[in-house]
């Protein structure tokens, strides 16, 4: 029997060898991309569908999700990430051509699922108390301009005075345009950045709340600059890359792999 006490012996090291140590993994919000995932291969539900969304949050255990938002003619938000329609629905053009009431019926990626408004996805989120990270896309290629501030304003108003007011802070607006996002009505802004010094040069003269930066845009001697920062990541596609980047640290990562990031972070 002496043999079968050393295989006993040597399983239980290798089991305390893999199994992780919950006290040393990093404390980081979890955002699902477009709800379970921006790409196709990964997700079972479309990108930004109010399905992806649920999942995301009920079934992996998603601490909030990171949606694409666009604005309609009639000013209604809704959830769509492409700059074309025939991208991804059985719709052409923008969806600033359309009013929500034409828009709505569009279906995702050749499924039942269709583009939904952003006030139904924050009144789910608010009913989970979970984080919203809005990814504004603020530029129409149809017209080619630059969408209205105010009437987006407007729009994000409408679309969330039913929220509870203790809600309201777990909404994060994000855009690449400090000029737009400094006119935003929003308490809590995210700057999408490319350089990290100038992402902080942004921070402090705008006195927006974080930095969003894609992970491929990190250098190692820049990194001791966040330290003090609210910032996040995005990029972050498989194990290997999800391994890289909380290794940085981030307050936030917007994961398109919800279920490994959750099991290297707490």
């Amino acid at each position: 029997m002496k043999w079968f006490s050393v295989l006993v012996i040597v399983l239980v090291t290798l089991q305390s060898s893999c199994t992780k140590n919950n006290a040393v993994l990093p404390n980081v919000t979890v955002l699902g991309h477009a709800g379970m995932s921006l790409h196709r291969d990964r997700a079972i539900f479309p990108a930004n569908s109010f399905e992806s969304i649920k999942y995301a949050i009920d079934i992996l255990g998603a601490d909030g999700v990171e949606v694409d938002v666009q604005m309609t003619k009639d000013s209604v938000l809704v959830l769509y990430h492409d700059q074309f329609l025939e991208f991804s629905t059985n719709f052409s053009g923008c969806v600033s051509q359309y009013t929500f009431d034409e828009i709505k019926n569009a279906r995702l990626d050749n499924t039942k699922c269709t583009i939904v408004s952003l006030e139904k996805v924050l009144k789910y989120m608010d009913s989970r108390n979970k984080t919203i990270f809005l990814d504004i896309k603020a530029y129409d290629y149809c017209n080619q301009s630059s969408i209205s501030v105010s009437e987006f304003n407007y729009g994000f108003s409408n679309s969330s005075s039913q929220m509870s007011m203790k809600f309201i802070k777990n909404i994060v607006i994000s855009n690449a345009s400090s000029l737009f996002l400094s006119q935003v009505n929003h308490p809590n802004k995210c700057i999408e950045i490319t350089n990290i010094q100038n992402g902080i040069n942004q921070l402090n003269t705008f006195e927006f709340q974080s930095l969003l930066i894609n992970l491929v845009n990190i250098s190692n001697n820049e990194i001791e600059m966040l330290k003090n920062v609210d910032w996040g990541i995005i990029g972050v596609k498989d194990e290997w890359t999800i391994d890289d980047g909380i290794k940085l640290m981030p307050r936030f990562v917007i994961t398109d792999n919800i279920a490994y990031t959750k099991k290297v972070t707490y």
